[in-house]
This record gives structure tokens, sequence and C-alpha cells, in this order.
């Protein structure tokens, strides 16, 4: 911590609260998010908001190419300053609207992500042309409990990602190991993109799910009577042929039963 705190201060900067700036200091969580990537010598990792550079270096020093992807402007100037190596590309800017067909393939995302950015750096990556061959990032605590759910704590987030990767929360990291100490503690997850059926039109399934979870206090049957353009007596039928409670909460169905139910709709 000492050692972060005294790089900023001499370049005379403070942690930016609105770019969800709180560094991980922590050698014993860097070395095992290095541990349980177990990078390869030469593999091409994409690092976003690398921050100081504590977990950069950590790659570095296992052997990756890493292209770091930073938006604030000084981070990236201290970044460029404090390493001095070959293997390190960093790119300046916002990872939203970075283009990650730039990276060779194969490659792999490790990081430690502003919270605010989850669900949309999820996204982006699980639907890129260029997917990584899997995502190890540290995020909030509840937000990894809730991608990782199953039912009966399913939601449309758990439902969307587990439709398109496997996932899986790799260890709980505490607040302490951060400075500036957030408020929540963290979790480092592993996502694993994979190839969804053919016969599902990704537009279409994504939207049955916003359906499905629109209302999740509202059972599902009614959820879909407002939303979907299937008749009430379509969806009836549908019902009763998968043996489905009218009274069931979308939370309730597994990945499975919900392909079953988008397909008969």
């Amino acid at each position: 911590m000492n050692r972060t705190k005294k790089e900023l201060k001499e370049k005379d900067l403070e942690p930016i609260k609105h770019f969800g700036q709180n560094f991980l200091v922590s050698e014993e969580i860097i070395e095992r998010i290095i541990s349980e990537a177990n990078i390869k010598k030469g593999e091409h990792i994409l690092e976003v908001g690398p921050g100081t550079g504590n977990l950069t270096v950590a790659l570095l020093e296992a052997g990756a190419n890493v292209v770091a992807i930073e938006k604030d402007e000084n981070l990236s100037s201290l970044l460029d300053l404090k390493i001095k190596n070959e293997k390190l590309k960093i790119v300046e800017g916002d990872i939203l609207k970075f283009d990650e067909t730039t990276i060779k393939s194969p490659y792999r995302v490790i990081a430690n992500i502003p919270y605010y950015l989850t669900g949309k750096l999820i996204q982006k990556f699980l639907l890129s042309p260029n997917k990584p061959l899997e995502l190890i990032l540290m995020v909030q605590k509840e937000v990894a409990e809730r991608i990782t759910a199953n039912p009966p704590k399913a939601n449309f987030l758990s439902s969307f990602v587990q439709f398109m990767a496997k996932t899986e929360v790799l260890f709980m990291v505490g607040k302490d190991n951060f400075w500036p100490k957030p408020e929540v503690d963290s979790a480092i997850i592993r996502i694993i993109p994979q190839d969804w059926p053919k016969d599902i039109d990704l537009g279409k399934y994504i939207a049955f799910l916003h359906n499905a979870f629109k209302q999740p206090r509202q059972t599902l049957f009614n959820n879909l009577r407002k939303t979907n353009s299937a008749k009430l007596e379509t969806i009836e039928n549908i019902f009763k042929q998968l043996e489905f409670d009218k009274k069931i909460r979308a939370q309730n169905l597994s990945k499975e039963e919900l392909i079953e139910l988008y397909k008969l709709l």
C-alpha cells in the first residue's frame, strides 16, 4: 500500500472515485491470481484498468505479453514511466470502445476492473467476434454471486452469462486488500466463453430473458403474458406441456428449461 501511495504522491495524483479507482495492493492476492491463471510464457493477456501496475508487473514476470487498457491519462503516463518492458503495450482509452479484434488470438482477459463496468464489460467480450479464451475478473462479491447463481436464485445476469459461458467463483477478496478501501468485499471469478446452440437467435433469446425476468417478483406466466407477442392461450398450453406451475418464477428455472420454453414460444 505504501508503495502505491508513494507513486501517486510523487506525481501529485489521487485516486479518482468516479473511475472506480480502488487499487489492489495485496501481494498475496496478486500471487494467487497469477497462480489461478496459470500463465504460459509468451501468451497474450488483455488487462483492463491496470492502475499503478501492481498486477501488470506480476503478469509480465510470469512471462505474459500484456496489453493494458487504462482510461486515466495520468495513470497511463505513470505506467509508461514505471514499466519498461517490450512485452507491455499500454493503450490509453475506454475499454468499452476498444477494438479487441486487434488483439492477437488466442488471448485471455485478466483484470481488477472498475465495478461499474462489470455487466457491460462481460457482455462486450461474450458477444465479441474475437472472444477471449477466458476472463478472470475481480468483481464485487454480490455481483459474483449473481453471475454464478443457480435456481432458485437465478436472475437475468446469471441466465445470460451462463447461456454463453461456464462460470465459477475462484475465491473471495476482502476490502482490506485495496487502497483506498472500498465499501464492499470482492471476488475473483472465472468466465469461459462457449458456443450457444446454433438454432437459437441470440438477440431474440436475450430479449426473451429480459421479458422473463422483467419483474422478478411477478410470476413467469404474468411476465410473459405482458411482454410476449404469443397469445394467452398459447402460453397456457406451453406451460401445460412443460408441466410448469403458473405461479413459478423465472428464477426457479434452469438454463435448459429456459431454452426449452423459449423454443416453444
